[in-house]
């Protein structure tokens, strides 16, 4: 799954950013109360019986219009889940 984190430096450039300064989204696009946090995420797809690998940050970079994988999650991440293997039947 990918998403955005619920952090002030989410709200910052998520909201204010990219919906008020740069209109490259409609104002009201993103609500911020609705954004997920990483531990909230692998909590809830833990508990669906999913295994969770860790959260990957995304970030994007406006200098080069390229979206790139790292550590920073502070805004935008992305998590894999996985269904655990069934057992092979005798």
């Amino acid at each position: 799954m990918a998403t955005l984190n619920r952090t002030a430096k989410a709200f910052a450039l998520a909201v204010v950013g990219a919906e008020h300064v740069l209109r490259w989204l409609p104002v009201g696009t993103h609500d911020w109360s609705k954004f997920v946090t990483p531990a909230e995420a692998s909590a809830a797809l833990t508990g669906a019986g999913l295994a969770v690998q860790e959260p990957v940050g995304v970030s994007f970079s406006p200098l080069s219009g390229r979206w790139t994988l790292g550590r920073d999650a502070a805004v935008n991440y992305m998590i894999v889940a996985t269904r655990p293997e069934e057992p092979a039947a005798k």
